[in-house]
């Protein structure tokens, strides 16, 4: 690098001398240059106007209010459409544990990990309280914040005035002045993120200490990933078609499951997994009475303005930005391989679940594949979960090809998909993941070469672990032993962008 050339103020591009300018936050500034180097450029602006039920919508208040008609009727949308019978619950379901779960009381020094754990945001729910303050007077609030938090655990009662989440519209594609062209995005107050990180802790304690999770699921629980989960499945795959077998392989769709969940079928849950009395009083209150609403920004006489929608009241799901929420729909289908296990092989990612028939003889697959989804669907419509078919997908591994079609009826049968970003394919050679991981790696050092002429070396660096480095050793463990020719294009990419760095030319 000539470093005169970068001590020169007359030498430097408009875009080095705006990365340059930016001191407040080097980091921002370096995303927001990638960013643009990939053409990344998020709408973030609410629409002045709003195509909402067949009228145009101008009002700020109005634009709010059905923005948050929409997103609160998610729910009640994909049931009505998928699953119109709700399920009958189950009250006399089989007792996993005679254990029980019992908070113990919260420590002040607790508390103040707790705190010390949450990222320094600024951004508030609809308290105004943001993490970033909350850290700047943790030795004023541990005190008061502790007792508050023992009287929860004790009377059984989580907050109401925690219970209210504040909602802004993110823009996903499509038209700006459509509702569905928007996700919602849940601002919960930081406060109640500190009792769900209290409770979390003794909530996974317990179920670790007694055996109850099962070893199938991969998400959100210490110790494993998206790459566990992919390693699994791989294994099984991989030992079946070793064993001569075929491996009939379902890649399940949940429609919105974190919004349907039903909080009577998920309490049913935990009751069986030993979280009773006080204990069950607490994520009963938890998770009923919720409410939301949303805020949106609007620009008047060249000032920017809040507007809110009014209040509405949310019966399912759990709170999204929750801590509690992931794990508690995990505990929700905690019980799907159980139920399943005579059938199939299962690997589960959160909601991302996937049914594994082997047989060597493929009629038999066949057969045995349509019962597996017979009973899958039984046990979505016990548990009010929505599997939409449309997008579930059918893999059919085999080394050999197929004598007949075992496909299922109203299923997409494919000979390759993605799971958990891993390209799978119907033979495991990996090619198309390699297409797909060479293509990213080309991409990525496009835009490490501008940086390095922008930001410099240290700049370019953080640039190549994320951009590029990131995507290379991601599922490694899963692609790695694809053949040599795959590998020795992955090889090609790396040393360009290796080159790249060093300031060598492709050609020296």
């Amino acid at each position: 690098i000539n470093n005169e050339k970068w001590k020169n103020p007359t030498n430097k591009t408009p875009d080095q001398l705006h990365f340059q300018g930016e001191t407040i936050n080097k980091s921002k500034a370096l995303w927001q240059v990638i960013n643009n180097e990939k053409r990344k450029n998020p709408t973030n602006k609410t629409p002045d106007q709003l195509h909402f039920q067949g009228e145009t919508i101008n009002n700020p208040e109005e634009i709010a209010n059905c923005f948050n008609n929409f997103f609160s009727t998610i729910a009640d949308r994909t049931l009505k459409t998928n699953n119109p019978y709700p399920p009958t619950i189950q009250h006399a379901a089989p007792v996993s544990t005679t254990n029980s779960l019992q908070f113990h009381i919260a420590t002040e020094e607790e508390i103040t990990n707790a705190i010390n754990s949450l990222k320094p945001k600024t951004s508030t729910g609809i308290d105004g309280i943001s993490a970033k303050l909350l850290k700047h007077c943790k030795e004023e609030l541990t005190t008061p914040l502790t007792d508050l938090i023992n009287k929860s655990l004790e009377q059984g009662n989580f907050p109401n005035q925690l219970k209210t989440s504040k909602v802004y519209p993110k823009f996903k594609s499509g038209p700006l002045n459509e509702t569905g062209s928007y996700r919602p995005i849940s601002l919960i107050s930081t406060f109640g993120k500190i009792i769900e990180k209290i409770v979390l802790k003794r909530l996974l304690s317990y179920l670790e200490q007694h055996n109850l999770l099962t070893s199938r699921q991969h998400g959100f629980l210490k110790g494993r990933s998206t790459t566990t989960a992919l390693v699994q499945l791989i294994e099984h795959i991989i030992d079946q078609l070793e064993n001569g077998s075929i491996a009939s392989t379902l890649f399940l769709d949940f429609s919105k499951a974190f919004d349907c969940l039903n909080h009577d079928q998920l309490l049913l849950k935990l009751s069986n997994m030993g979280v009773r009395g006080k204990e069950a009083d607490w994520f009963r209150s938890y998770l009923k009475d919720r409410k939301q609403l949303v805020e949106i920004n609007y620009t008047e006489k060249n000032t920017i303005r809040k507007a809110h929608s009014e209040t509405t009241e949310i019966c399912r799901g759990v709170p999204q930005g929750s801590v509690l929420g992931p794990v508690l729909f995990l505990l929700l289908t905690n019980d799907l391989p159980t139920k399943l296990r005579d059938l199939c092989h299962t690997v589960m990612y959160a909601d991302d679940t996937v049914l594994t028939v082997a047989d060597k003889e493929i009629e038999t697959a066949g057969r045995n594949t349509h019962s597996l989804f017979e009973q899958t669907k039984q046990y979505c419509t016990a548990n009010d979960l929505v599997l939409n078919e449309n997008k579930t997908i059918q893999i059919i591994f085999s080394t050999r090809d197929p004598t007949q079609n075992i496909a299922l009826p109203g299923l997409e049968n494919k000979t390759e998909t993605k799971y958990l970003g891993i390209t799978l394919d119907s033979k495991l050679t990996w090619k198309p993941h390699i297409d797909i991981l060479c293509k990213k790696l080309s991409s990525g050092t496009y835009v490490i070469r501008r940086i390095m002429q922008i930001g410099g070396l240290d700049s370019a660096k953080i640039a190549y672990s994320a951009l590029f480095e990131s995507h290379l050793r991601y599922g490694i463990e899963t692609w790695g032993g694809t053949t040599a020719n795959n590998l020795e294009r992955v090889l090609k990419q790396q040393k360009r962008a290796i080159r790249c760095l060093a300031g060598i030319k492709q050609q020296e």
